[in-house]
């Protein structure tokens, strides 16, 4: 599933979230996080996790 690293940075932004933090939101690792963010793709059960993490639905973090 492709992710939009740019929508998760400013939801990231707008909750003053660093990468470790939403990492461990997730329970995950940040470096797993990083790599997910720099390929733009993951599964999308993964997708799913970050937009938990970040509070709101999985179509807000996918590319248009």
């Amino acid at each position: 599933m492709e992710i939009s690293k740019r929508k998760i940075k400013v939801l990231m932004g707008k909750q003053a979230l660093t990468v470790k933090a939403l990492a461990d939101r997730m329970n995950t690792q940040a470096n797993n996080l990083s790599t997910i963010l720099t390929r733009q793709t993951c599964r999308p059960e993964t997708a799913v996790r970050i937009a938990n993490a970040l509070g709101v639905d999985v179509t807000a973090i996918t590319e248009d």
